[in-house]
C-alpha cells in the first residue's frame, strides 16, 4: 500500500469471517485505490469464526482499535452486565481463540490519534474517553458528554452501535448528515460511525463501512451484500446460540 490517500475504516467484524473476506475484496475492487485499512474493534464475538477473523484483521490492517468484546475475552471488562446468550459467546470464543490472538487482543489501545493529510483523526470504538472507552454514542445528546475531548480534531470515527450515521458541527451544533457521499470541510467538525462488518443493526443485512479520501476530504459510506447462509451453516457446527445466526438475515 502506497502513500496514505484513501483509507478503509472498518469495525464490528465479531467473528463473521464470510462478511469480514467479502468486504475486503469489495474493497480490493473499488476504482479508489485503498492505501491502509482500519479496524475500529470488536473483531470477535457472536460469530463462529473469531479465530480465522482476528487472524485476517492482523494481516490486513495498519491500525486496530479494541472493542469491549475483545476487552472481555482478555478479561479486562466486567461481564456481569451482558446477557446470558453473550456471555455464553464470549465463552465460545475465548475457548476458540489461539493464545497468540488473546495476547494480540490483550495489547490493543482503546483510542488511537493520527493525522492524515493535514486531518485530524481520532480512532475509537465506542467514545475517544479513555476512562469509559465502551459508552454509546447514538444521537446529539451523547455527544455533549465528550465534546470537549473531539473540538481539536476533524473527524471522529467510531463503531460500537452497529448503526452507520454522520454528525456535523460547522460551529452551532450537531445535526446529522443523511447523504452516504459528500465532501467534508476542513474548518467543521464530524463524527462518523462506520456501521459494522459481521452484524449490522439497521435493519440492512449488509456489511457497513466506510471511506475515506483523506486527499480530497471525501467520504463514502459503503454497503456490502455478503453470503449469510454461509456463515449460519457454520453456527451449526457449534453451540453459539441460535438467535445470533438468525439476527444476521434480519439485520438487527
Amino acid at each position: 500500500m502506497g502513500d496514505k490517500n484513501s483509507l478503509a475504516i472498518i469495525s464490528d467484524i465479531h467473528g463473521n469471517y464470510t462478511a469480514l473476506k467479502s468486504v475486503l475484496e469489495k474493497i480490493n475492487k473499488l476504482d479508489t485505490d485503498i492505501s491502509d485499512i482500519m479496524c475500529l474493534g470488536d473483531l470477535v464475538g457472536y460469530n463462529p469464526e473469531p479465530e480465522k477473523s482476528v487472524n485476517k484483521i492482523r494481516e490486513v490492517c495498519s491500525k486496530v482499535i479494541a472493542g469491549n468484546h475483545d476487552k472481555a475475552m482478555v478479561g479486562e471488562l466486567n461481564t456481569n452486565w451482558f446477557r446470558g446468550p453473550v456471555k455464553k459467546s464470549i465463552r465460545w470464543t475465548q475457548n476458540n481463540l489461539s493464545q497468540s490472538s488473546l495476547e494480540y487482543l490483550r495489547e490493543l489501545n482503546t483510542r488511537e490519534d493520527i493525522v492524515i493529510n493535514g486531518n485530524k483523526i481520532i480512532l475509537a470504538h465506542g467514545s475517544p474517553n479513555e476512562n469509559a472507552p465502551f459508552t454509546y454514542i447514538f444521537n446529539k445528546f451523547d455527544i455533549q458528554n465528550i465534546e470537549p475531548l473531539i473540538m481539536n480534531s476533524n473527524i471522529l470515527f467510531i463503531g460500537h452501535t452497529h448503526i452507520p450515521y454522520c454528525f456535523c458541527n460547522k460551529g452551532d451544533g450537531w445535526v446529522n448528515i443523511d447523504q452516504k457521499d459528500f465532501e467534508i470541510n476542513p474548518d467543521y467538525n464530524y463524527i462518523i460511525n462506520v456501521g459494522s462488518v459481521g452484524q449490522p443493526r439497521d435493519r440492512d443485512p449488509r456489511s457497513s463501512f466506510v471511506i475515506f479520501d483523506s486527499k480530497k476530504n471525501h467520504i463514502m459510506f459503503k454497503r456490502n451484500k455478503y453470503n449469510i447462509e454461509e456463515v449460519q451453516q457454520k453456527f451449526k457446527e457449534t453451540d453459539l446460540p441460535e438467535a445470533f445466526s438468525l439476527r444476521l438475515k434480519q439485520g438487527r
